[in-house]
């Protein structure tokens, strides 16, 4: 699990930190910092605008058509973000939330750009543990507020989603308190009520109006429709192609990795895959799908040939010449050059497709909430 992340301040004044000191004094839930975020990743200019997104999500056992639904629309989610801002620094992160007595209170997984390891997390999900109706939305506020690192110039939003109302339990701050710090903070809390129960419905509207997000309702299953089309194998396989012709630099746990990620991908459903081809169809040329990848590396010019030590290559690599390792790289890079073609071709297609047999109603499951409060609030 990530760790916990250290606290910064984004400069506040000494009468400000002066105030805040006498405010942890008299305050029970004040950290070694109160109130503030870690600065995340910096942000550097030519990475595009920074978006920074967080989905809490109640995994306790009545929400498992949600999370099997969520599993399946991720990659669409993210797709839609880069049509909506296509020039998006994108970074997602996860907290899983149950409540005491379970497996685990909350569960999270950092901010980041790598969304194969973010899909392979998700994956990861089983809906779990409950049983009395309340669960700890506390805890799950306080682990998406003070554990994920949040950059200071991103766009900030938040989907909490659930079918329960929150259990207070005194270790950490009451729900209402953290939304409104999420807003204090430019940190905007959406909520999505999975079926009908009122007290989450009224405690979700408080949260989202605390943190100047959208409350939203969906089926108590999460209401997803995906929709099947004829090119969504074809896109897994150019897909699949472009994974193999990766050259992951670093030790065997980071290769591990890579293969674990690209395995949890190739074992979605037809359609997901095809979201995944088209999330990366969207990504521009000189961003590879791994950050540690060579032959992405040495076409954007982020990764030198002959700077990387043999021992951080695979091992059937390690004993080439420069030249025969350039010429290896070169090779990859035409195959993966070919597949891209296709796979861009195929995904207009796709796209046609998808516009001509829309669902009767795109908004009304779990992925077409997010998509629409996404559209609304990066404009």
């Amino acid at each position: 699990m990530p760790t916990r992340q250290a606290l910064v301040s984004y400069g506040i004044t000494t009468t400000a930190v002066a105030t805040i000191g006498l405010a942890a004094l008299l305050h029970p839930w004040s950290r070694d910092q109160p109130g503030f975020f870690a600065a995340g990743d910096p942000v550097a200019p030519d990475q595009g605008r920074p978006i920074d997104v967080v989905f809490a999500v109640d995994t306790t056992g009545s929400m498992g058509g949600l999370i099997e639904g969520a599993k399946r629309t991720v990659w669409s989610i993210a797709t839609h973000i880069r049509q909506t801002e296509r020039n998006a620094d994108l970074r997602i992160g996860l907290v899983a939330y149950r409540d005491i007595g379970d497996d685990y209170v909350t569960r999270d997984f950092a901010l980041t750009r790598d969304l194969d390891a973010v899909f392979a997390e998700l994956s990861s999900y089983r809906a779990q543990g409950g049983g009395d109706t309340p669960e700890d939305v506390d805890a799950a506020l306080d682990a998406t507020l003070h554990k994920m690192a949040w950059r200071g110039a991103a766009k900030k939003l938040v989907f909490l989603v659930g079918d329960a109302p929150p259990a207070s339990r005194g270790d950490v701050p009451r729900f209402d308190v953290l939304a409104r710090e999420a807003g204090q903070h430019q940190i905007i809390l959406n909520t999505i009520r999975c079926g009908e129960d009122l007290q989450t419905q009224a405690a979700w509207q408080q949260i989202a109006a605390l943190g100047h997000g959208e409350f939203s309702t969906v089926a108590a299953d999460g209401g997803v429709q995906q929709i099947a089309t004829p090119y969504d194998k074809k896109l897994a396989e150019l897909s699949a192609r472009i994974d193999r012709t990766a050259v992951i630099v670093g030790d065997d746990r980071d290769r591990a990795s890579y293969e674990t990620n690209v395995a949890n991908a190739a074992a979605a459903p037809p359609a997901a895959q095809a979201d995944r081809a088209a999330y990366f169809a969207l990504r521009p040329a000189n961003k590879p799908r791994a950050h540690n990848d060579l032959v992405g590396g040495a076409a954007s010019g982020a990764l030198a040939l002959d700077r990387v030590a043999p021992e951080a290559l695979p091992s059937e690599l390690r004993s080439m010449t420069r030249a025969e390792l350039a010429a290896e790289i070169g090779r990859r890079a035409r195959q993966r050059a070919a597949a891209e073609a296709e796979l861009s071709q195929l995904n207009r297609q796709r796209d046609d497709y998808l516009r001509n047999n829309a669902a009767a109603d795109p908004n009304a499951g779990f992925d077409g909430k997010v998509k629409a409060t996404i559209a609304a609030e990066l404009r």
